[in-house]
């Protein structure tokens, strides 16, 4: 038997046997699948490419294969829908000794396990350029209740469900060896290496049909509000006193000379749901979280008419341009 097919082995072992809804799973062709009735199917795929979206100097591979599967968790969070089944395109430097892998996929098993996911196929190829993983996760949700970024009108509140900036201060911290005491460093570092995608926030949402739209918070609150936004034909307002930038945030932000609020609204990988709702169900959102011990999401500002997205302190107010992560910032569709 070849590395590729001990690998995989090795990887089917690790993931465990499919559910009984899943007819075949790790071994075949494809997987196949027994879907249940009268349910909406959400897909979802991301992929994480050393060098783009992680370095391994301070990235441990099981905090890697957690984080690779709950950034699509997120995804389907972000719909209020419920994960269900993943496939794993893994691409694997030669160079890099094979046995590896298998802590990689350790994390990423850990965190499947912990919402009830299952790994059940996916591809293993060399690859010299450097460490790649693409996920593919399928998820349901109720039909018609599927959180959507289209459909935030004026006069909505604007929520988000956590902290921001933690992941992104975890990130300054791990890049730079920024020297904290433990009660700080430990949260952030969680924040950045290991997210929690809030599944029971985004399926209360759409259960309870309380937000008008969803997004998680992945490239920034300024670049996914601004998404939110523009599939909305709507403007916003934040108010920067309301947003939820933790001590520790500031504390890196000091360090670097930086300013909280970039790290909180352009910095990214929060995986917070950041979602709008009819100032009518005010008193709703709070109550329905605290029923179902979640913590209550933080209003931080108001959907208006118009266009971009202004944030106001209390003697100025400043335009936000929607920028978050991009992929390509410099490239035009028209380029050749």
């Amino acid at each position: 038997m070849g590395g590729e097919r001990r690998l995989i082995a090795a990887l089917s072992r690790i993931f465990g046997p499919p559910p009984s809804a899943v007819r075949c799973g790790i071994g075949d062709d494809t997987a196949i699948l027994a879907p249940e009735a009268a349910q909406d199917l959400l897909w979802t795929i991301d992929t994480l490419i050393e060098g783009v979206h992680f370095d391994l100097k301070y990235t441990p591979l099981r905090s890697l294969g957690w984080k690779s599967l709950a950034v699509n968790l997120s995804d389907i969070a972000a719909m209020g829908g419920q994960p269900q089944y993943a496939l794993l395109a893994l691409g694997w430097p030669p160079r890099r000794a094979l046995h590896q892998a298998l802590e990689l996929a350790q994390g990423m098993q850990d965190v499947a396990q912990e919402f009830g996911v299952a790994v059940i196929g996916g591809d293993t190829v060399a690859a010299p350029a450097g460490l790649t993983l693409s996920l593919t996760v399928l998820g349901q949700v109720a039909p018609g209740r599927a959180l959507r970024r289209d459909g935030a009108q004026v006069g909505d509140d604007i929520y988000v469900t956590g902290p921001l900036g933690l992941a992104a201060a975890g990130l300054e911290l791990l890049r730079h060896g920024l020297a904290l005491p433990d009660e700080m460093k430990i949260p952030l570092m969680e924040a950045f290496l290991r997210p929690w995608p809030q599944i029971a926030a985004g399926r209360l949402l759409a259960s309870q049909n309380l937000a008008t739209a969803a997004i998680d918070v992945s490239d920034g609150v300024a670049s996914d509000l601004d998404q939110i936004c523009q599939r909305s034909g709507v403007g916003a307002v934040l108010a920067a006193a309301a947003l939820p930038i933790p001590r520790p945030v500031h504390e890196v932000a000091g360090l670097l000379g930086a300013e909280p609020v970039d790290l909180a609204l352009k910095g990214g990988e929060d995986y917070q749901l950041l979602f709008t709702a009819h100032p009518d169900k005010k008193g709703l959102v709070q109550k329905a979280f605290l029923k179902a011990g979640l913590p209550a999401p933080r209003g931080i500002g108001t959907i208006v008419r118009g266009s971009g997205i202004r944030l106001q302190y209390d003697d100025k107010e400043l335009e936000l341009a929607g920028t978050g992560f991009d992929h390509f910032p410099q490239a035009s569709i028209n380029d050749s």
